[in-house]
C-alpha cells in the first residue's frame, strides 16, 4: 500500500512539474529534498511534528545547495563575469571565467562603444574542450541601469 501511495505522489508531483512554466531545476530540488526530509522525519519520530518539520527544513537547506549547484552552468559563469566587466566601463576591458564542474572557460573583451557609451560590443572567446570559439555580442545599458545582452 505505502508503494501504491509513492507513486500517486510521484506522479503528481511530475504531472504538476509540467505544467508549470516558471519551476526551475532549484525549486524543485527543493520541493523534492524537503517532502523526503518531511517523511524521513516523520516516519524517525513516531508522527512527531518538531521532527517532520526539522527534517522538511534540512531537506529545504540541502536541496537549496544541491539546486545552486544544479543552476551554476557555463551561462552562469559567463553572466557573472560578463556583469562585472561592463561596469568596468572602458574599452579593452578583459575577463576570464571558468566552470570547473564543466572545465570550460571563457574570455571576455570590450571591444567598443556605441550610442553615447550605453552601448558595448564585447567579443567572448569561449573555450570548449580545449577548441577556442569566438562570438561577439552587444550590451546595452537599460533605463534602470541594468545591462540587456543582445545576441
Amino acid at each position: 500500500m505505502k508503494i501504491i501511495k509513492f507513486l500517486i505522489l510521484f506522479f503528481v508531483i511530475s504531472l504538476s512539474s509540467c505544467v508549470s512554466r516558471f519551476v526551475d531545476k532549484k525549486d524543485s530540488t527543493e520541493l523534492i529534498t524537503s517532502s523526503i526530509g518531511g517523511y524521513l522525519g516523520y516516519q524517525f519520530s513516531d508522527g512527531d511534528i518538531f521532527t517532520t518539520v526539522l527534517g522538511s527544513t534540512g531537506g529545504l537547506l540541502l536541496g537549496s545547495f544541491i539546486g545552486d549547484y544544479f543552476l551554476k552552468d557555463d551561462y552562469y559563469f559567463y553572466k557573472k563575469e560578463l556583469l562585472y566587466i561592463l561596469d568596468d566601463n572602458s574599452i579593452g576591458s578583459k575577463g576570464y571565467w571558468k566552470n570547473h564542474k564543466s572545465g570550460n572557460e571563457g574570455v571576455i573583451i570590450v571591444k567598443d562603444y556605441f550610442n553615447n557609451p550605453h552601448c558595448r560590443i564585447i567579443e567572448h572567446v569561449y573555450v570548449n574542450k580545449n577548441k577556442p570559439e569566438s562570438f561577439f555580442d552587444t550590451a546595452c545599458r537599460e533605463n534602470n541601469g541594468s545591462w540587456n545582452v543582445i545576441r
